[in-house]
Formats: C-alpha cells, structure tokens, sequence
C-alpha cells in the first residue's frame, strides 16, 4: 500500500525522537551538547586555518568539548537548523504531494503504453531512508557554509585591527613580547598554547601558557571602549 503523499520523514521520525528523549531527558542534553562542541570544533578550524594555526593537533579532548560554549555562534547555528529542518520538511512535503497528484492524473487519463509506464517511473516517489539522508547533508552542508561565512568574517575584523589588541609579558622578560604592531591581536587560546596576531608583520605566534608572565590588555585609544580580553583556560 503506498505511502500518504502529505506524510512527511521529519514527523515520521520526530514522535520516536520524541519519545525517547522524553524517556531519557540526559540524552537530549548530550545531544544538544555533542551538537554545540561540534559547530565549536568546526568554527575553531576555520578561523584558525586562516592563520596559519594547527589548531586541532594543538588542542586536547578538553578543548574539543568547550569549544562551542566559547563561541554563542555555535548555539545559534544549533537552533537555528532546526527552524530550516521544519521548511525544508514542509517544502519536501509539498512536492510529494504535488507529484502524488500528476500520478493520479496520468494514471485516470493515459492509457497503458510505454510512455505512462515512463511517467509513472518519473513520478514515482523517493524512498524515505533517501529524503532522510538528504535531510543529513543538507545540516551538514549548512553548519559547514554557516561556520565558513561567520569565520571569514572574524578574521576579517582581526585584520582590520578591530579585535582586542594585548601585550604579553613572557616568563623573565622585562619588557612586553616585541610586534611590529607594537601590540599583538589576541586570537584565543586552548588549555596548552595562547595564539596572538601580528597586523603589521601578518605573522601569527603559538605561544606555550606556562612561558607566559602575564597578557594585559593595550591601552586603549582616547574615546573608545576598553578592550576585554578572554581567559585563558
């Protein structure tokens, strides 16, 4: 018995999803988490691959599972592809429906032939098992083209010299890390390493934490705001 055209894969899949998160509430916060580190780990690489940063091989295990609370984009790309699941679902329900209509109509006004078999072929409806593996590249595509984008766009703002600019005292040193910025642009940091900028020079610089003294934040120019600078874990 064929499929009801208006039935769509994401309320066919939701009630069971459902269901068991209602049976085990911590599954569905670790599922949200594991989705949250994930655009987090995914944001770390793209931006620090713009500069030069090896980001993953110098991170730990404990890096990768915060590195989405240190970014809000990665909740915001969270809950923002759950609204486009719902209009993609709602689109992909509409052309099943539409194409279950011009079956109807082949099969009520051709006579069987060659040709109506072909038509009959053509709009035939896809198995669910594959609309549902569209529905995984389609996330995927879009976390990836979401981080990609909001990456550029804070590299961008690093090179503009608009991001928080530091000096950095290291271990023994009297005076603060030479840039020929005279200041560095504070990039981030994991639980091993700080990673700061050079505007003038375009270097970046992997810095170990326990070689640092101390990281202050630049003085700020006469009108503008403090700059705020991130902890390092």
């Amino acid at each position: 018995m064929p499929e009801p055209a208006h039935k769509s894969v994401l309320l066919d899949f939701l009630p069971h999803a459902l269901l068991t998160f209602r049976r085990e509430p911590a599954l569905a916060i670790s599922v949200c988490y594991l989705l949250v580190a994930m655009a987090g780990i995914f944001y770390n690489f793209n931006f620090y691959e713009r500069f030069g940063i090896p980001i993953l091989t110098l991170s730990q295990i404990s890096d990768f599972l915060v590195a989405g609370l240190q970014q809000p984009m990665a909740l915001l790309l969270v809950l923002s592809t759950f609204p486009l699941c719902w209009a993609f679902d709602r689109f992909n329900a509409s052309k099943r429906r539409a194409r279950a209509a011009r079956r109807e109509m082949v099969l009520r006004t051709m006579a069987d032939s060659p040709r109506r078999k072909v038509r009959l072929f053509l709009l035939g409806s896809l198995p669910r098992w594959f609309t549902g593996c569209v529905y995984v590249l389609l996330i995927v595509n879009y976390a990836w083209v979401f981080v990609h984008f909001y990456a550029k766009y804070e590299a961008g703002v690093v090179r503009q010299g608009d991001a928080p600019q530091v000096m950095i005292w290291l271990g023994g040193a009297a005076h603060p890390l030479a840039a020929q910025s005279k200041t560095w642009t504070y990039l981030g940091a994991v639980s091993n390493y700080v990673f700061v900028f050079d505007n003038a020079a375009g270097r970046s610089v992997i810095l170990p934490i326990n070689n640092i003294a101390r990281i202050e934040p630049a003085p700020a120019k006469p009108g503008s705001a403090g700059v705020v600078v991130a902890p390092i874990p």
